[in-house]
């Protein structure tokens, strides 16, 4: 029996785990963080498919289109000034990363056809915050050809 393909969100999984600030360490999950730090997850957004009528007037999907994702972590959080500041200083980084993968066009296979582009859509912030730990996130544009 063949092996089952991997899925879009598995293959950017894959990809992010190519990012050296992230820590091969660290658990990488798939919709869920865990409450330690530090973990990682990719979080699937419900995104619209895009669809045109075509001369028949049916609905068709389009050949262009785009899916969000969020990369989030658990990180160490609390009153210590230089603490979140590498917390944020750790987004930076993975922009800047994914913006140099633009640059080579070094993305993931998709199942869905081939992506054109990944880009960040929202910067790196807090978006659950405890008293020794924070959900930090940011969002992702991926923009891609069917097959």
């Amino acid at each position: 029996m063949s092996e089952p393909s991997l899925n879009n969100t598995e293959q950017l999984r894959d990809w992010f785990r190519t990012c050296p600030t992230i820590q091969a360490a660290n658990r990488f999950r798939v919709d869920y963080v865990g409450d330690n730090p530090t973990e990682y997850a990719i979080y699937s957004v419900p995104t619209p498919l895009k669809y045109h009528e075509n001369i028949l007037g049916e609905e068709v999907l389009d050949d262009k289109q785009t899916q969000n994702f969020i990369f989030a972590s658990r990180e160490p959080y609390g009153a210590d000034i230089q603490q979140n500041l590498l917390n944020l200083g750790f987004y930076q980084a993975i922009i800047n990363w994914i913006l140099e993968q633009n640059a080579t066009r070094n993305f993931p296979d998709w199942s869905d056809g081939r992506i054109q582009s990944i880009v960040p859509t929202l910067t790196g912030a807090p978006v659950q915050v405890g008293s020794n730990a924070a959900k930090y996130q940011i969002q992702l544009k991926i923009t891609y050809r069917r097959n």
